[in-house]
């Protein structure tokens, strides 16, 4: 019985750490409000932290010429959609009552990127850049 159970938690841990290996995430600001968001998408697959444990799933998701667009639709018509430059990082949120957002979403490579660059530069301090670097990774 020991050995089905050790074999089973290996069988689950295994394909959890495999079900998210392919997938990319981004942390978007809203640049007027500084509202937040964090995407997490992949081939067939997105969904949008909107707030803390609230997320949105993606119904269509096209991914053309480093251009991402994810859509969430409801009864057929679209209820919010992201337009993302996957090479700059400039971003169109567009919700179904609002107008339209301009966002920056960046990968964890290119926010370490910033983060050093500022560094370099002497906006952040040595301590400030390890800090942020530390928490960036361990989200």
């Amino acid at each position: 019985m020991k050995k089905i159970f050790f074999i089973l938690i290996v069988f689950i841990t295994i394909n959890h750490n495999n079900a998210h290996a392919n997938l990319e995430s981004f942390s978007c600001e809203n640049l007027m409000t500084k509202n937040k968001a964090f995407i997490l998408y992949g081939k067939n697959f997105a969904k949008e932290e909107m707030s803390p444990n609230i997320w949105l799933f993606f119904q269509k998701i096209e991914l053309n010429n480093n251009k991402l667009s994810l859509i969430s639709v409801d009864d057929d018509k679209p209820i919010r959609e992201w337009k993302i430059n996957l090479t700059s990082g400039e971003a169109i949120l567009t919700p179904m009552f609002d107008p339209s957002s301009n966002w920056l979403c960046l990968n964890k490579d290119r926010q370490l990127k910033m983060l050093s660059d500022l560094y370099k530069s002497g906006a952040l301090s040595g301590y400030e850049f390890e800090k942020a670097k530390k928490k960036l990774i361990n989200n």
